[in-house]
């Protein structure tokens, strides 16, 4: 089953003077239930700006977006903020956790706002907790764990309403090789053990090399695509050779903001 599927979907910005800049032409990209999908250009290649217009962020100029068999553009901004609160979690290079709550109330945030009763969040809770390594730090806050804890966390609280989609944005940038690792194996167990389907953007190899495919853009069209085999080794080699293909300056990497 698809669970996004985009068909030509395009994106021009308009500026003053009449001038337009085309950031993203005729983009098919078909995503099923349970994939673990990167999305990887140089600097400037549309990266950002398709995952706003997935974030539903952002509209397309042309062409169809349907997540979990729905189409947000259609949906009126009351709906559609409900329809991106249920069927989206996000993950972002800079944990966007609420300092004023602790760990626990930050993951939460999702059932609470949906009305879940507190007995079924904590059903929901203790186990997404066990699993990510973070069940001992659940009553601090932000500002007394590691940045690697802090997402983590973001990473339970995007999984825990079980969204049909999560889209991650650079959720490595910020953390060191060992956290960076952590955090990685903890999104691959919430893909294989929970099923979830994630699909992220990285200018980085190694948390690349997680996924179980990758979509190149450059210029702001789909430029090629790998699927990773049984040797996660032999895909990181193919992502820099891939990398290299592509050319152009992976050093200044624009993130999305919600």
């Amino acid at each position: 089953m698809s669970v996004l599927r985009t068909k030509g979907i395009g994106k021009i910005y308009h500026s003053k003077g009449n001038m337009s800049y085309r950031a993203l032409e005729d983009i098919d990209l078909n995503i099923e239930a349970g994939e673990f999908v990167g999305v990887m250009g140089p600097s400037g290649s549309g990266k950002t700006t398709l995952l706003n217009l997935l974030a539903t962020i952002d509209r397309p100029t042309s062409g169809e977006l349907e997540i979990n068999g729905i189409q947000p553009g259609k949906l009126s901004d009351k709906k559609l903020a409900l329809f991106r609160r249920r069927e989206l979690g996000f993950v972002f290079q800079d944990f966007n956790l609420l300092d004023t709550m602790t760990i626990k109330e930050n993951i939460i945030l999702p059932l609470v706002l949906e009305g879940v009763a507190p007995r079924v969040i904590e059903e929901k809770l203790k186990p997404l907790a066990i699993m990510l390594n973070i069940h001992q730090i659940l009553d601090k806050r932000t500002y007394e764990v590691s940045g690697g804890q802090k997402q983590r966390a973001a990473i339970a609280r995007a999984i825990i309403h079980q969204p049909a989609l999560v889209l991650a944005d650079e959720l490595t940038g910020n953390l060191d090789s060992k956290a960076a690792k952590d955090v990685m194996d903890a999104l691959k167990d919430m893909n294989e053990r929970l099923g979830a389907t994630v699909l992220m953007v990285t200018h980085d190899p190694f948390s690349a090399s997680y996924c179980k495919r990758i979509v190149f853009i450059k210029d702001g069209k789909l430029f090629s695509e790998i699927r990773r085999g049984t040797n996660r080794q032999a895909f990181f080699q193919q992502i820099l050779d891939s990398l290299s293909v592509l050319g152009g300056n992976f050093d200044d990497v624009p993130f999305a903001r919600a």
